[in-house]
Order: structure tokens, then sequence, then C-alpha cells
């Protein structure tokens, strides 16, 4: 099974223009997906006021993953409930909701912000692939990989933002990619797509380096000359490819298979 995967690396605040969106849909995309903070544009000054306009980027979202008959993971949101906010991702296949996901690791800013963690893993079965969301700082807790591991997930989604570091080397930015994404895909088994943002959030420029790994290679990527620029990542992966080697290289080292399996996945709708 083949499908077609676009990262769209975009600059937060700004969606996407009549041309870009036609490019996507040239390439009869499955799956595409949007970095963390999107809509949060730089005239947006704290989280609470990003919530207000949530609502309405939902509809904007739903529409768009219909205009480009597509599963959409719409990179995240600000979303209040009750006195919480939460950052969270959303999932919409052809135009319906059929997921969210709420980041379980906030970075430091986010939580003296006041964005609570979500406390749950989304795992969803979308036309026979099975997808994983995490949200940025959720790549330095390795056990989210191992769970999207067990639960045998094809393709892990990861919406982000980075700050941007100008005293960092060009190796050392490779260093990070390969230790939280690369790494990640081994460790679960499965594909991970990282979808940056760029231009400023809340004043702070940001870098993007979105890239797609395969737990054998490193798949494509945004070089670094390139990280604060708009790009967009188009890709096909190879299902059938991944879920062998998967299987030989984890029954290899355990002898066995997992649970997920053997049994089958439900779709977690919302």
């Amino acid at each position: 099974m083949l499908i077609k995967v676009v990262a769209v690396q975009s600059r937060l605040g700004s969606p996407l223009t009549l041309e870009e969106r036609i490019h996507i849909f040239k390439q009869r995309p499955d799956v595409v997906c949007l970095p963390e903070y999107y809509m949060v544009g730089p005239e947006i000054a704290d989280y609470h006021r990003a919530a207000v306009s949530t609502p309405d980027h939902l509809k904007s979202f739903q529409r768009l993953s219909d205009e480009l008959s597509t599963c959409l993971v719409a990179g995240t949101v600000v979303e209040g409930e009750e006195d919480r906010l939460y950052n969270a991702c959303y999932v919409i296949n052809r135009g319906l909701i059929i997921g969210r996901y709420r980041k379980r690791y906030p970075v430091p800013g986010e939580l003296s912000r006041g964005i609570t963690p979500g406390d749950r893993q989304l795992v969803l079965d979308v036309e026979g692939v099975r997808i994983g969301i995490m949200i940025c700082g959720d790549v330095f807790y390795p056990e989210l990989y191992d769970e999207h591991r067990e639960a045998e997930v094809d393709l892990i989604v990861i919406p982000t933002t980075s700050a941007y570091r100008p005293a960092d080397s060009k190796s050392q930015k490779e260093h990070r990619d390969r230790k939280y994404f690369q790494d990640g895909a081994v460790r679960s088994g499965g594909y991970v797509v990282k979808v940056c943002g760029v231009g400023t959030i809340f004043g702070k420029p940001l870098q993007g380096r979105s890239l797609v790994a395969a737990p054998w290679d490193m798949v494509a990527q945004v070089e670094s000359s390139a990280e604060s620029r708009k790009r967009i990542l188009s890709v096909t992966l190879d299902i059938a490819e991944l879920r062998d080697f998967r299987h030989k290289m984890f029954t290899q080292h355990t002898g066995r298979t997992s649970q997920a399996a053997i049994q089958p996945l439900q779709v977690r709708t919302y």
C-alpha cells in the first residue's frame, strides 16, 4: 500500500494560498500535515486570545480537508475547556473531524502561560493506515514512541514549533533531528513526520526543519539553509514495506508479536 504524505512548513498565522492549495491538490495526497500553532499569527499576544478564534479555525480546517479530499492533520489550536487551555491537534478526514489529541508534555513556556497537559494517546485507523499524533515537546519522552510501537502505528505526525538558535552548528541541528525524530522512527517502528512552523510566535523567531523519517533512514528533510522559509515536503510512503520491516525487526528482538498485531484497532472519533 502506497500513500502520499504532504508536510506543509508554513509561516504561522498565514493560511495556505490558492496557489499552494492547488499545488497540494494536484498531488492527490492521502495525508496533509500542518505545523503546531498554525493559525497563531504575530498579532496574537497570548494563548487566551488564540483560543477565541479556534471554533472558526476548525471550520476552515474542515473546509480545507474537504477541498483537498484528504485526511488533514490540522497542526494545533489553542482549545479552551471550562477554565483550562490545551494545545490540541485535530484530525479531519474529508471534512469530518475524526479525532483530537492534546499535547501531553507542554514545554515550560506553555505551562507557565496556562497550557494544561493532555492525558491520553490518540491512534486512528484511516483507510487502513494507523496514524498517531505527538506534538513538539512530546518527543522528549521516548515512552510515547513505545506506546505507538505497541499500537503498531504506521505514521506518527508531529506538529512542531522550534525556537531559532543562532549559535547552533549544522551538526548540532542534525544531531537533534536524529535523536528526537529519526531515533523515534526506529523506536516506534513507524514513519515519523515532523512538520514545523516558521516566522514568529509571541514575538520569538522560529526555525523549521521539517522531515520525514523511516525506521531505516531519513526519507526527506528541509535543509538547514532553508529553515526560515516556507517549504512543502511531498513523499510517497510504502506501508506494506514498513509493516514487513517492523515485523522482522521486533519479532527478531522479542520472539513474539505485540498484542496490537492480533487485535483490531478501533477508530476513536470526536
